[in-house]
């Protein structure tokens, strides 16, 4: 009989943790499935976003389950060694959730199945309500009494003599990590530099171009703007000419507000916006034409809109209608919503 419990979980730099309750073994720092390792006492499974919430499906089952990789993005399993058997899943540098223990029958080896949907909708997203999805499953494959004294798990304790293992993985985590290590180059977080400008096409409708966040599209929709563009929390519309249809649009990003609008544009506007989920797109365009325009996670933006319209062509498939869209950041985290 199998045991199921989910749970909303904090992660930060791109890692869940399968730890123990005594913290005395190293997480894994080479990953060669790009998923999930494991190692003696622990084991770290890869998130697509590098900060923010992740839901997370822990099933503890009595044998390894048939394999189903249907409705998932990646499967992989790996083998965990506890050797305490008290083991739990967290985020790094985050609160312990409300997850079962993983590894009830105790001391031994144990494997781990991990399903993932979603990890690249948006790594540089720092989302509250989850779009990642994972369902860890556990079950036991030698355990026991005669599985710990094959693993060595207590018979230091058992005869009295000095425990030599912990004791150097003690000195391990008092001495540094694999980073500190000469010819060994820690696992690199990719900086925030804003994307290339992009050139696109989206759909407006009701004389409105939307940008709001696709994966939870629940935000207010801002009135039809009396100028050229108006806001929301988690939605901007920009009012078009044309009733419904497709018109151009240039993205560009900035690390700071820029200096002077730019000419050849008829119109041109500028708002602030608060985006609480890190994620906002133009809907209905396509993924790879879809950029997060709010690429460095919740806060509140400036917004520039340049707008223009050119005469009907006889011929060509051009757009009559283009906007320019400056975006950069004020100020970032949940907090800058207030």
């Amino acid at each position: 009989m199998s045991v199921t419990a989910r749970s909303d979980v904090h992660v930060s730099h791109h890692q869940l943790l399968v730890v123990e309750q005594d913290g005395l073994h190293t997480r894994p720092s080479d990953v060669p499935n790009g998923l999930t390792a494991a190692g003696p006492g622990a084991a770290v499974i890869l998130t697509g976003i590098h900060s923010g919430v992740v839901d997370v499906t822990v099933r503890l089952a009595a044998a390894a389950p048939a394999r189903d990789t249907e409705g998932w993005d990646e499967v992989e399993e790996v083998e965990l060694i506890s050797f305490t058997g008290e083991t739990t899943l967290i985020g790094l540098l985050s609160d312990r959730p409300e997850l079962p223990n993983l590894t009830p029958q105790g001391p031994g080896r144990y494997g781990m199945r991990v399903q993932v949907r979603g990890r690249d909708i948006d790594p540089c997203a720092v989302p509250h309500v989850p779009f990642e999805f994972y369902l860890v499953t556990v079950w036991p494959i030698d355990v026991g009494p005669e599985a710990c004294a094959r693993l060595g798990i207590g018979v230091a304790e058992e005869l009295g003599l000095p425990d030599k293992v912990s004791a150097m993985r003690q000195w391990a985590l008092e001495h540094g990590g694999p980073q500190q290590e000469r010819g060994r180059v820690s696992r690199q977080v990719r900086p925030l530099l804003p994307p290339v400008p992009l050139r696109a096409m989206a759909m407006a409708d009701g004389h409105r171009l939307r940008i709001v966040n696709p994966y939870q599209d629940t935000a207010a929709v801002p009135p039809l703007p009396g100028g050229l563009v108006a806001a929301a929390p988690d939605s901007v519309a920009i009012r078009t000419v044309k009733r419904r249809g497709v018109v151009g649009v240039h993205v560009r990003w900035e690390l700071a507000g820029p200096r002077s609008p730019m000419s050849g544009w008829e119109e041109v506007e500028e708002i602030e916006f608060v985006t609480t989920t890190g994620v906002m797109h133009f809907p209905g365009a396509s993924a790879e034409r879809r950029p997060n325009l709010t690429f460095q996670g919740a806060g509140r933006y400036g917004l520039r809109v340049h707008g223009r319209a050119r005469p009907r062509e006889p011929l060509g498939n051009r757009p009559r209608e283009s906007y320019l869209l400056v975006i950069w950041p004020i100020t970032l985290g949940p907090d800058a919503s207030g």
